[in-house]
């Protein structure tokens, strides 16, 4: 149970800055990701929040939309645009230095990766329930199972998933922090 609390107290770590929402019983969720390496790519960033004096800035928002699409725009919302359409119920989007991650709770397909641009997009962990929201740090996906109140963890490809906690109040949300 200690566990649980730890994992759902800390909501605004991941890979930069994670802000969650609830609004009309929809659950959605947006990411910050820190700025772009010469790559292109993003940059990676630490499981602990970048100190004030730091270099590295977000730079940007990705969530997913009602009508199954993930977007993504500049940290003050301009330049909104869809990366990933057609999304089967897409839920919980969580960002690491190199890719997407976001839950798909209608068709039972888990959790789905894709690359910073949206591209990609391929289901990496299954869970018949559907993961509502989906964190992630240096090695480890965690997601809630809102049916059963599990917090499951995996690898980063999507293999070894099993429960790390539950609770009968059921998850709303679960985030990794320092």
């Amino acid at each position: 149970m200690n566990r649980l609390r730890l994992y759902l107290a800390r909501t605004t770590v991941i890979a930069g800055v994670v802000a969650v929402f609830l609004s009309a019983g929809v659950a959605a969720a947006m990411a910050v990701v820190t700025s772009a390496s010469s790559s292109g790519s993003p940059a990676p960033s630490s499981a602990a929040p970048a100190p004030a004096t730091s270099s590295a800035a977000a730079c940007h928002l990705y969530w997913a939309d009602a009508a199954g699409t993930i977007m993504e725009a500049n940290l003050d919302g301009t330049g909104a645009h869809g990366i990933a359409s057609d999304q089967n119920g897409p839920r919980g989007v969580a960002v690491d230095a190199s890719h997407l991650y976001w839950g798909d709770v209608r068709t039972g397909a888990g959790v789905v990766e894709a690359n910073p641009d949206g591209t990609g997009a391929h289901g990496i962990a299954s869970d018949p329930n559907g993961p509502l929201w989906v964190a992630v740090d240096a090695s480890h996906l965690y997601w809630t199972d809102l049916d059963t109140g599990r917090i499951v963890e995996t690898n980063l490809d999507g293999t070894g998933a099993h429960g790390i906690a539950s609770d009968p109040n059921r998850t709303l949300g679960v985030a990794v922090g320092p």
